[in-house]
């Protein structure tokens, strides 16, 4: 018991989180088997069962306008992983809600994720080209390179005789 509670605290300082998924059956003991969107059913009896995201969704499903404390109370799941599922754009604050969250970059107010759509935009840019610049020397050629070569339309290799 000692080494699970290890590995979900090496799990959190990292950032995982993990949506408290069942495994076993409460009513017969069989194995869970996903079905989409946080819900599990038996193998063997088809009982139902939701993970942490199953049970929030459901909860919001019934109770719109619900705030975190709120859907914690009823649900079990921790406001930690609630907002865990806003930030990977699980869920979205309403718009006509009071609470908002803050983009990671520029603070701007969003609904879900952690970037504002003009900060998304550049984040993945700066992805793009720092992935460019480690793909350099392994064949792939930038769109400026591409551009400026002089042999258009010219075999590149050619085979020895």
């Amino acid at each position: 018991m000692e080494d699970t509670g290890k590995e979900a605290l090496k799990m959190e300082a990292f950032g995982v989180v993990s949506y408290n998924r069942p495994y076993i059956c409460k009513e017969c003991g069989g194995i869970m088997v996903f079905k989409g969107c946080g819900e599990y059913a038996c193998e063997n009896c088809r009982a139902k069962d939701y993970d942490d995201y199953g049970k929030v969704r459901n909860y919001i499903e019934h109770n719109q306008g619900a705030n975190a404390a709120e859907i914690e109370l009823k649900t079990g799941v921790s406001q930690k992983a609630i907002r865990q599922m806003l930030k990977e754009s699980r869920l979205e604050i309403t718009a006509d809600s009071v609470a908002f969250m803050r983009c990671e970059f520029c603070g701007t107010e969003i609904r879900s994720g952690r970037f504002c759509p003009a900060c998304e935009v550049a984040y993945h840019r700066k992805k793009e080209s720092q992935m460019r610049e480690k793909m350099k020397g392994f064949g792939l050629e930038t769109e400026e390179e591409r551009r400026n070569r002089n042999n258009k339309g010219e075999k590149r290799f050619l085979r020895d005789e």
